[in-house]
């Protein structure tokens, strides 16, 4: 299973549930959270076919930014 990380601009669990619709659907992705603690809000992504293009779309179009983080755990 494939982990990707993305620092993003989400601020709340409101902001979370905006964009949570958008990455249930996507497919190839087994599970997801954010680290709202983080400074760099981290999304994590686990799945076998993870699509950074797609996943940074979701949150485009939800109006949030999520980039794929350099540092890769």
């Amino acid at each position: 299973m494939k982990k990707l990380i993305f620092q993003t601009d989400l601020q709340c669990g409101g902001c979370v549930r905006k964009i949570e619709t958008g990455l249930n659907q996507l497919e190839g992705i087994d599970r997801w959270e954010v680290d709202l603690q983080h400074e760099q809000r981290l999304l994590s992504v686990w799945g076998h076919e993870i699509d950074p293009k797609t996943v940074e779309l979701v949150f485009e179009t939800c109006g949030f930014e999520a980039k794929l983080s350099d540092a890769q755990i």
